[in-house]
């Protein structure tokens, strides 16, 4: 379907010409105006004709934010780190609603890498950045944290250790050898850094930890040499260890913990695959043949695994291929359903699919870009072909087709994202929020 052109629709500047004053109509005349308009009127309430369109959203608040920054929006904020090496590292925190600064911290000791919690509502800098080359690879890593609020940009603790993972109550912390590798965690309290327990561990590049209740929790590890262990979260006790296979070399995606299952991610070798473990008891469950790197990601009845041009639907508890398509990307839709990307340009075609049996639902307009919002709603972005440029949102059905344009607003569809009901398009130096509301 035909974008609408929302660029220059000023009136052209042509010269004013004096209007002639506009005839009287005959009192008759205005009698039968003003009764036509009345039985329309009528007609509408009666029949429920004449659906209403919806309102138009337009930007709430916009913020210089300077070239080649990215904002981050978490709970209600968005957090902007700025900085080159020429200048002073700068972090501003924005209320996502208003706009209005909450807090600007300007300090040459504090570097631009911040990880926000939104759990705790803290954020996570390393001290210190170190980088180790190896084999032709580069690893970067964090060596001591410090915590800030995230309400007021204050200090809160400092401690020696990288973080690796954060909850409401808890941070966990890592100790790396000269190659970055992890040699001892420690896991602490996010309120005042408090020791709650230490582990020394064989000298790892993996430890994984999923995004699950503290009760259940566990981190898995695997050592340079293969082996694999399981820890409990809130007490750092093994509950289980095995022999695994070494990684060969770097990896496209990590190894994960999803819904109880750890999968390992072995490329580079004739016999790749992903392998699913019982993250309890690192029982191996199956084997998942791949030939390259992948991504693997929780797509509600499958898991879907991707590399750079096919995706492929797994059964989680059998490892069986349910389905295959082309794509270079897949994200999670509600309602059973997954949005795949032929491939990982930001531009590429996409398709909406049912996550069970891969069957197409739709495919997404031409020259949009389809984000999903918290509430299951999905955009549709363009971009409009003549200044001023400006980002299209319609909000786009794939079961019936019907796109219904909404808005437009300053920036490019290739720059936005969203967070929670909050459109947020970056462009010049410039960020722009528009609240689509419900």
């Amino acid at each position: 379907m035909a974008i609408i052109d929302l660029g220059d629709v000023s009136a052209p500047d042509f010269p004013e010409e004096p209007l002639a004053p506009p005839r009287p109509l005959p009192r008759l005349g205005v009698v039968r105006l003003l009764a036509a308009a009345l039985a329309v009127i009528c007609a509408l309430a009666l029949n429920g004709s004449g659906r209403p369109a919806p309102p138009a959203v337009t930007e709430a608040w916009s913020a210089e934010i300077g070239l080649d920054t990215w904002p981050y929006a978490f709970g209600d904020s968005v957090l902007v780190a700025h900085g080159d090496p020429e200048t002073v590292p700068e972090s501003t925190s924005f209320d996502l609603a208003t706009g209005q600064v909450r807090w600007a911290v300007k300090d040459p000791s504090l570097t631009s890498w911040l990880n926000p919690d939104p759990d705790s509502n803290q954020l996570y800098t390393p001290a210190k950045i170190r980088t180790v080359e190896d084999g032709g690879a580069t690893t970067y890593f964090g060596s001591d944290t410090r915590a800030l609020d995230a309400r007021t940009g204050e200090v809160l603790w400092a401690r020696p250790g990288d973080e690796l993972a954060a909850t409401a109550g808890e941070v966990l912390l890592g100790d790396r050898d000269d190659r970055g590798r992890i040699t001892t965690l420690h896991l602490v309290r996010a309120a005042d850094a408090g020791r709650l327990w230490d582990r020394p561990i064989p000298a790892s590049d993996i430890v994984v930890v999923p995004d699950e209740p503290r009760e259940t929790a566990r981190i898995v590890v695997k050592s340079t040499t293969g082996e694999l262990t399981t820890l409990g979260w809130s007490d750092g006790v093994p509950l289980a260890t095995r022999r695994g296979t070494p990684r060969p070399g770097a990896e496209g995606w990590g190894p994960q913990v999803l819904r109880g299952q750890f999968y390992d991610i072995l490329t580079g070798t004739p016999d790749g695959a992903v392998i699913a473990y019982a993250t309890d008891t690192l029982a191996e469950l199956w084997r998942f043949p791949i030939s390259g790197e992948v991504a693997v990601q929780d797509c509600g009845p499958v898991l879907c695994v991707t590399d750079t041009h096919l995706t492929s639907g797994v059964d989680p508890a059998t490892g069986a291929r349910r389905w295959k398509l082309p794509s270079g990307d897949a994200a999670e839709l509600s309602g059973g359903r997954v949005l795949l990307s032929r491939n990982r340009e930001l531009s590429a075609p996409q398709s909406v699919v049912d996550a069970t049996t891969g069957r197409v639902i739709s495919d997404t307009p031409r020259d949009v870009r389809v984000l999903s919002l918290d509430d299951g709603r999905l955009l549709a972005l363009g971009d409009t072909k003549t200044a001023p440029y400006r980002v299209t949102i319609s909000v786009w059905d794939p079961e019936t087709g019907r796109i219904t344009l909404i808005g437009a607003v300053p920036g490019r569809s290739d720059t936005c994202q969203v967070h929670r009901r909050h459109l947020l398009c970056t462009g010049a130096g410039r960020l722009g929020v528009t609240d689509l509301g419900r």
